[in-house]
């Protein structure tokens, strides 16, 4: 089995012009760099605001592996049943212990590589959840030895937070970046113990927008 892995990230996919451009390029990319398994955040999929059944399967046929989500996870009504039957799809693992669907995934390649994806939601700015580094470290006491990678999606607005989150989990996980601002960064750092870190990977979207939503709607608020 080859040891090499490459993996594909996303940040959030914000309606319909972040569908089409994954339409238009993804299947190219994923064919081109030779690449093993990708993850995205779901969150804004349908007009930016939550997923549905149909963005959510439109996704899965164009090559991504896992969907993330954050906290417009609960948008689509369709999505509460959706969540529950797909294990591609995942929630903030620090949302209620009551909340339908689950906050970490482990998935395989098709090369037999299995890699986990854990989804964590920020308390700073962004709402009353439980403790994110709590979950982290319960889900890694969880998740099996066999995983041969493990990605972090830390859905927040605080750098301050997904900085802290990446030095918790620095040589325990691969990768720990952020989603949620739709903003990328230039701060790419891999970690004293080896954990990669990025503060946001941006967005799949409309660049002539204000964050992937529309300028006259965005500027009326």
């Amino acid at each position: 089995m080859s040891e090499l892995i490459k993996i594909l990230v996303l940040g959030d996919i914000v309606g319909r012009a972040g569908r089409r451009a994954l339409a238009q390029h993804l299947p190219r990319l994923i064919d081109q760099h030779h690449i093993d398994f990708t993850v995205a955040n779901g969150e804004n999929l349908a007009a930016g605001f939550g997923t549905t059944r149909n963005t959510a399967e439109e996704m899965f046929r164009l090559g991504i592996d896992v969907l993330t989500n954050g906290n417009h996870c609960w948008d689509q009504r369709d999505f509460l049943r959706h969540i529950e039957q797909d294990e591609r799809l995942i929630r903030p693992l620090n949302f209620s212990p009551r909340a339908p669907g689950r906050g970490w995934t482990v998935r395989e390649t098709a090369a037999g590589h299995r890699i986990a994806v854990i989804n964590l939601i920020g308390q700073v700015f962004m709402g009353p959840w439980s403790c994110p580094f709590e979950a982290a470290q319960q889900a890694l006491a969880e998740i099996p030895d066999d995983v041969q990678a493990i990605l972090v999606d830390m859905h927040a607005e605080a750098t301050s937070e997904k900085m802290g989150m990446s030095w918790f989990l620095d040589g325990r996980v691969s990768f720990v970046y952020g989603t949620h601002t739709h903003v990328p960064t230039c701060d790419e750092v891999i970690h004293a113990s080896g954990t990669a870190y990025q503060s946001d990977i941006g967005m799949t979207g409309s660049y002539q927008s204000i964050i992937g939503m529309k300028v006259e709607s965005a500027l009326a608020r």
